[in-house]
């Protein structure tokens, strides 16, 4: 392990960077593996990406710990919505092209899909999709359009006439790869495309500090069109951009931005009734579960602030937390909440995955989340999977 002022300085160049938010394990694990490769020690490193030519290494060190994780036909609800609700509207709006902006595409698995959804519900429409990632090694995977059988089996039987054998791995066809042109381009200085009619940013925005996801926000909203469509990831949340409306459909969570004058001319707002004393409104965040279905938004209101635990015993399994914390985060007036793992037998890495979106869920609903364990190896645990202390 690294000493931690090292880790520290190293997560702030990759910060400054890439605006990456990353627990400390993830940096201590990717930066050690670069410096034993260039066989220097942690202070000539550190010397080296503060240093201008050190930015060639920079780089490689962002691409070690980007995160890639990605797969067609990636959480239904939101690409049902997409064939079901976003296509017909623009439709209604008789356009012509369809512009579309997949940005953190990693390796093309999003992009392929939007143009395999829109193509197919759009049928007389000229669909251009560019798709932009920080990564030179996920867009030349995206180019190829090449990926493992096992690929097909997210996704569904209508759109399978849409991949050609390749040996032992599948093929987009050429006819969807043809709709879309990748770029490299960092999402906080990269070039912006314009005239949007859908943006899709999934999963990205969490890997963001706070000062470069609202940098990136602003990117992403002045690349839609007024009355454009905008997805996030289940665990992000834009009710917060004045901008854009949140709305729902299929138990997908999406926004459309609204048009410049009704941002500009603010409404009168409606006096509460004399006789009924005016309650705040519940705020909507989802918790994203493992695999493609999702529960409804957990509401968080915002009345009185009592504390609460929830103590995990046994082998406690991802599905079941995420319940059992949809159930906890609904409650009213809920403030604050400990996850206690001190009871539990064996943790699995699939329950980081999970407290990592009731991070980020409890964070945009103002509600502290702390998860404690006082045993050495849930210790372990947490401190490996970078979860450790309050809204963490």
């Amino acid at each position: 392990m690294l000493p931690a002022d090292v880790v520290a300085v190293i997560a702030l160049r990759l910060a400054e960077h890439a605006g990456l938010e990353l627990p400390a394990w993830v940096v201590d694990a990717r930066a050690t593996a670069r410096i034993a490769l260039l066989g220097c020690s942690p202070g000539e490193y550190v010397a080296l990406i503060d240093a201008g030519r050190g930015a060639g290494e920079l780089a490689e060190l962002t691409e070690t710990v980007r995160v890639g994780e990605s797969r067609m036909f990636r959480h239904r609800p939101q690409v049902d919505a997409l064939a079901e609700v976003v296509a017909p509207a623009l439709q209604a709006r008789g356009r012509r092209v369809i512009k579309v902006w997949s940005a953190g595409c990693a390796a093309g698995e999003e992009p392929y899909t939007l143009a395999m959804v829109l193509a197919r519900a759009l049928p007389d429409v000229t669909i251009s999709i560019v798709a932009t990632d920080v990564s030179a090694e996920a867009l030349a995977q995206a180019q190829a359009a090449t990926y493992p059988r096992a690929a097909l089996q997210h996704v569904p039987e209508e759109y399978r006439d849409r991949f050609v054998p390749d040996g032992d791995a599948v093929r987009v066809a050429p006819e969807i790869t043809a709709l879309v042109r990748f770029e490299r381009a960092n999402l906080l200085d990269g070039a912006v495309p314009r005239g949007c009619d859908v943006v899709w940013c999934r999963n990205v925005l969490i890997y963001f500090t706070a000062e470069a996801r609202r940098t990136v926000v602003d990117r992403l909203v002045s690349a839609t069109v007024p009355g454009g469509f905008v997805f996030v990831g289940y665990s992000e949340s834009l009710r917060d951009v004045a901008e854009l409306e949140g709305m729902r459909a299929n138990e997908a969570v999406y926004y459309v931005r609204r048009e410049v004058d009704a941002i500009e001319r603010p409404r009168r707002p409606t006096p509460a009734p004399a006789a009924v004393a005016s309650r705040p409104a519940p705020r909507a965040v989802p918790i994203a579960v493992q695999g493609d279905r999702t529960p409804p938004p957990i509401v968080f209101p915002v009345q009185a602030p009592p504390d609460d635990t929830l103590a995990l015993h046994g082998q406690p399994a991802a599905m079941r937390v995420t319940a059992e914390l949809s159930a906890r985060f609904a409650q009213p007036g809920l403030r604050s909440l400990t996850i206690d793992l001190d009871g539990a037998d064996l943790l699995g890495d699939d329950l980081a995955p999970v407290l990592r979106r009731a991070r980020a869920a409890a964070r945009a609903a103002g509600i502290a989340l702390r998860v404690r364990a006082t045993r050495t190896g849930a210790r372990r645990w947490l401190g490996r999977h970078g979860l450790d202390g309050e809204n963490a």
